[in-house]
């Protein structure tokens, strides 16, 4: 009888777990699905069309996550990086001047140096050896690239001849639409509200619908192309792999990806209490950006949205195949989801920024030198809206700074040395070459 009733109990254990497993899938689904619009968004300003880059997205997505669970057995999702995207986009294609094809050829490359990296000793080095609060004042930096970007494509800030930049006209629709969509978004993410970007977003478009901003006229399933995928998929061109643009622009990818990959994934891993399972998942992590590649998408992360997951007891493979089931269905959600007008995307791009601001509080009371890389870092990345500039600058003065000044030069270790000599390097060629901005 105690063997029967001990069998049961195992198995309504076994029954709740698979129900909250499929629950934190959900959320975390429900938490992350806007990456979709808003990637597609960011990537049509590097040339891609909004069909191409969803439909990319959503296969990455899936493909990558399903990965995550079935090699690490944890409960995260892999999405393109809300300011990775932007590197791609505004450094790699607009600033530097590759095409978007190369572009892509040079994500593939990245994830596969990101790949060889993760499977070495290189990750525990490049751990301990990066001042935490360097790490932390590049989030805070991207935030900051991230909620200007916002900004702009809100209306809320334009361009000025006079100040550079100044305050748009508030009184336009579209500018209206976003600062009611943030404030929503403010209001329950403050509340703590389940989903409360999907939530803040459906209010949003319903309200953009009686403000005239779009129209349901614009619902066009059959107009919706799932063969415009045939235009990014296996779309790389290495044509000029061996141009210093190509490569310096595969070294910022790969500083970026990888960096920010450590960070959130170290953090989410110990909310688990498995920071043991870090090599696995920072492996797929890898080979995620090389699938980011050859589906056609930019660079790819552990999304922070993860936590939305973790805390409605997700732990296993069985949270991340639920959330890939999500994302692959959601393929036939896309022509509603073009429905969203830019406008309400932006709000969600100026709550992001805000969040990843919100890293300046991580950052711990240092010395001089260090709180002047962490500021220059933090200024010049969205000042130059260029992340690895910004990465680049705070990283050499860090270095040079402490050569200089601290004649024992104990703060500096090996690996900041070889980072800072590489910026320098890739400032030189890129001086030469025309593609810093």
């Amino acid at each position: 009888m105690e063997q029967k009733l001990s069998s049961s109990n195992l198995e309504a254990i076994a029954a709740q777990n698979f129900k909250t497993e499929v629950l934190a899938g959900i959320t975390t689904f429900i938490a992350s699905v806007y990456i979709i619009m808003t990637n597609a968004l960011i990537l049509s300003d590097a040339g891609i069309s909004q069909d191409a880059a969803m439909i990319a997205t959503v296969l990455t997505c899936t493909i990558s996550t399903v990965l995550m669970g079935l090699i690490a057995n944890t409960p995260f999702i892999l999405v393109p990086g809300m300011g990775i995207n932007s590197l791609f986009t505004y450094t790699i294609v607009q600033s530097m001047g590759l095409s978007w094809q190369e572009g892509l050829a040079a994500v593939l490359v990245s994830g596969v140096i990101f790949t060889l990296i993760a499977s070495t000793k290189l990750t525990k080095i490049l751990m301990n050896s990066i001042p935490n609060n360097l790490k932390h004042a590049i989030t805070t930096g991207v935030g900051f690239l991230i909620l200007f970007i916002g900004l702009q494509k809100s209306g809320l800030v334009v361009s000025n001849e006079n100040t550079m930049i100044g305050l748009g006209n508030i009184a336009n629709k579209e500018t209206l639409l976003s600062i009611v969509t943030l404030i929503t978004i403010l209001i329950l993410s403050m509340k703590n509200v389940p989903g409360n970007l999907l939530i803040s977003i459906i209010i949003g478009t319903v309200l953009s619908l009686f403000m005239g901003v779009t129209s349901l006229s614009n619902l066009d399933f059959a107009g919706f192309n799932m063969g415009a995928i045939k235009e990014v998929f296996l779309g790389m061109s290495f044509e000029n792999i061996w141009s210093i643009p190509f490569m310096v622009a595969v070294f910022s990818i790969t500083i970026v990806i990888v960096f920010e990959n450590m960070g959130i994934l170290y953090g989410q891993l110990g909310a688990l209490n498995r920071e043991a399972d870090f090599q696995k998942s920072f492996k797929v992590t890898g080979i995620s950006n090389i699938i980011a590649g050859v589906c056609g998408t930019s660079p790819t992360i552990v999304a922070a949205e993860n936590f939305s997951g973790i805390s409605v007891g997700g732990k296993s493979k069985i949270a991340a195949f639920t959330s890939a089931i999500l994302f692959l269905l959601s393929l036939f959600l896309i022509p509603v989801l073009k429905l969203i007008p830019d406008g309400v995307i932006s709000s969600v791009l100026i709550f992001i920024g805000i969040l990843m601001i919100q890293t300046f509080f991580d950052l711990e009371k240092g010395d001089l030198i260090e709180t002047i890389s962490i500021i220059l870092m933090i200024t010049i990345i969205p000042f130059t809206y260029n992340i690895v500039n910004g990465i680049s600058i705070g990283f050499i003065v860090y270095t040079i700074l402490n050569v200089v000044i601290n004649k024992e030069k104990k703060n500096v270790s090996i690996t900041m040395y070889v980072l800072s000599g590489l910026f320098i390097f890739n400032f030189v060629l890129s001086t030469l070459m025309g593609t810093i901005h």
